[in-house]
């Protein structure tokens, strides 16, 4: 759980939900966020209320520019909404935190680091570069994303696939509960896609955090949820909430796949 060094004030921790357990639980809550645009306000949220159980997986899809992004950004907490409240585990998010990882459509791999550096480098800012259980754990992830014959190179020597899936390792080697996921496939092409949406569906089930992704992909939210959240265009408000009621691992040509995949894009349409 993560807990914020100071007193809690009364709006600080969100009503418990029924049945909920702490570990990754998050409550976005009348959620409404805007910026000024040329001195002019541009609002982008428009009361969103959002929630995702530990251990689940849930996708927004969205017209572009319609908040999906700005929500990621204040469930990382580096930003704060302009009214409503965001809660990790019932506690409110005020500030960054190693217990939500984020990952980003590019890499941002450092490209002086090796593989393994750049993957071992959130223990190494928080000073656990030489805990031998931290060692471990980079190897262990190293291993996971497949990436063994290619931990001492350079990000430049890497195709696309491999520095996401660098990227990936590194936001989940701190064990975080919470992994926010911005377009993180969005530029590979189709089979590298295909290849690493596979690769993710096998680590949100080793690892069991909660991931909330953006993604404009349809077939990619139903293919990795098991709900996917559709936005309105700016200022987004929240449409549906489509739960995918398929078994793992997922086939595109079932119909309900079908089904699903015709229904969200009529919502969007």
């Amino acid at each position: 759980m993560v807990t914020e060094p100071h007193s809690a004030r009364p709006d600080d921790t969100v009503p418990d939900h029924s049945g909920r357990q702490a570990g990754g639980a998050i409550d976005m809550l009348d959620i409404c966020q805007g910026f000024l645009n040329h001195g002019e306000p541009l609002p982008v949220l428009d009361h969103v209320n959002l929630s995702a159980s530990p251990g689940s997986f849930v996708s927004l899809v969205g017209p572009s520019g319609s908040g999906k992004s700005t929500l990621l950004r204040l469930a990382a907490g580096l930003d704060r909404p302009l009214t409503g409240r965001v809660y990790v585990d019932g506690r409110r998010v005020r500030r960054p935190d190693p217990s939500r990882g984020l990952v980003f459509q590019d890499p941002t791999l450092l490209p002086w680091l090796t593989v393994a550096q750049n993957i071992g480098l959130g223990p190494q800012l928080q000073g656990r570069a030489d805990d031998p259980e931290q060692r471990r754990r980079v190897d262990e992830m190293i291993d996971l994303v497949g990436l063994q014959e290619f931990r001492d190179a350079l990000p430049s020597e890497l195709s696309g696939g491999m520095a996401q899936r660098a990227s990936l390792a590194r936001a989940l080697v701190t064990r975080p509960e919470i992994l926010l996921l911005d377009e993180p496939l969005g530029k590979l092409d189709a089979l590298t896609r295909s290849s690493l949406q596979t690769e993710m569906a096998r680590l949100w089930e080793h690892q069991g955090f909660t991931a909330l992704m953006v993604t404009h992909d349809v077939e990619e939210a139903l293919m990795l949820s098991d709900r996917v959240v559709v936005f309105s265009s700016r200022p987004a408000r929240v449409l549906e909430e489509v739960a995918v009621d398929l078994p793992r691992p997922r086939a595109q040509d079932d119909p309900r796949f079908r089904e699903l995949r015709r229904h969200i894009l009529d919502l969007l349409s």
